[in-house]
């Protein structure tokens, strides 16, 4: 049954993928730019990020359902995302092994429920929910196990904490069932200015064919109520392969 099912979801999802997220993107950002509350309830994100063998963008919203985004209470939130990647490998053809370049698409979709805490200057958010998830990879590779349609649980955590008015730390961690995938960040940052601050990061992502880590440094700026991050540094699987080089650009704004 899932089967059928599966490749219905598989199809839409990689349709939808590219062009659903430039579409919400430019529906967020209009609607933002529409009203501006005193008191924001509802958050807005988007992001790419780009290595020598990946590209990936993503797009997101969320609200609170009690006073504010910076007061405890429950939260909504729909992530959305599509990427592309290549690797190297094998294939056996006519009884030989064959070097190959796999060509791989991925598009993701989570639905999530929360609860925000917050202690002082200490902000925790913890997010429980459903993901769709399609891997579709040209040719078949019969040796990747990450591949087809998948529907599981997504669990994710955001942590923020102002040690002084100019030094912050933040870390945030997810992980889906579908395909056992996974996602950590942690960020040291430093206030240069009210509106500009530098920092250093560091990771950890995968699922259970891959398991790769990254570390760099970042730039945020607050321009009109806009956050912009762009980072950038290296990444590699398990330093087993030699690290690439990756850049990233976030986007977040609340009203």
């Amino acid at each position: 049954m899932w089967g059928r099912r599966g490749k219905v979801v598989g199809a839409w999802l990689r349709a939808s993928g590219a062009g659903g997220i430039s579409s919400l993107i430019l529906c967020l950002f209009v609607t933002a730019a529409s009203a501006q509350s005193v008191q924001p309830k509802t958050e807005i994100f988007t992001g790419v990020e780009a290595s020598d063998n990946y590209a990936s963008g993503y797009v997101g919203a969320g609200t609170v359902l009690g006073k504010g985004l910076y007061e405890p209470g429950f939260m909504l939130r729909a992530v959305g995302s599509f990427g592309r990647c290549h690797y190297d490998g094998t294939l056996l053809t006519d009884g030989a092994y064959v070097p190959t370049t796999f060509d791989g698409e991925d598009a993701f979709l989570a639905a999530l429920a929360g609860y925000q805490f917050r202690k002082g200057n200490f902000i925790a958010k913890l997010f429980a929910g459903i993901q769709a998830e399609d891997q579709h990879i040209s040719p078949h590779d019969p040796n990747n196990a990450v591949q087809g349609s998948e529907i599981g649980l997504r669990l994710a955590t955001e942590t923020w904490l102002d040690i002084s008015p100019r030094l912050f730390v933040s870390a945030n961690a997810s992980y889906g069932t579908a395909f056992q995938e996974y996602c950590a960040l942690a960020r040291v940052g430093f206030r240069m200015q009210p509106r500009l601050a530098l920092g250093v990061e560091g990771g950890t992502l995968g699922n259970e064919e891959y398991n790769a880590g990254k570390g760099g440094g970042f730039v945020r700026l607050d321009i009109r109520n806009i956050e912009f991050t762009l980072s950038g540094g290296f990444t590699g699987n398990d330093l087993e392969d030699q690290p690439s080089s990756y850049v990233a650009l976030g986007v977040y704004r609340t009203f």
